[in-house]
């Protein structure tokens, strides 16, 4: 398996962990960290795109205008409901695959909703 870390683009060793409690960053510097390694890796993602389909940046930001109304809210930001299971209508917990109360499976309709 091959990992992203921040020193090399790729390597053999697993992504670091997150800092001890008593470290000296600080939870806001952690999460700065990932959001800096979450758009490098966006950027060349879209680089390949750009680069393989021919698709200009303002398509881009109209795709990204017509996502962010999913949810009914122009606010860049996607807010995914919660989902409800397919069999006993109570709201599903996104850390399982199956209802709690019944235990059916409801298939997520995107695979952005198992996150």
């Amino acid at each position: 398996m091959v990992y992203f870390n921040v020193t090399g683009m790729s390597g053999n060793q697993p992504p670091q962990s997150a800092p001890e409690p008593n470290s000296t960053r600080s939870d806001l510097e952690v999460l700065q960290d990932r959001f800096d390694r979450l758009k490098l890796v966006t950027m060349a993602l879209w680089t390949f795109v750009r680069d393989e389909k021919g698709i200009t940046e303002d398509q881009l930001m109209e795709r990204v205008k017509e996502i962010d109304a999913f949810d009914g809210s122009k606010d860049g930001k996607l807010k995914i409901g919660i989902r409800k299971c397919g069999k006993c209508g109570k709201a599903l917990n996104p850390k399982f695959e199956k209802c709690l109360y019944c235990g059916f499976v409801t298939p997520a309709s995107s695979i952005f909703e198992t996150f």
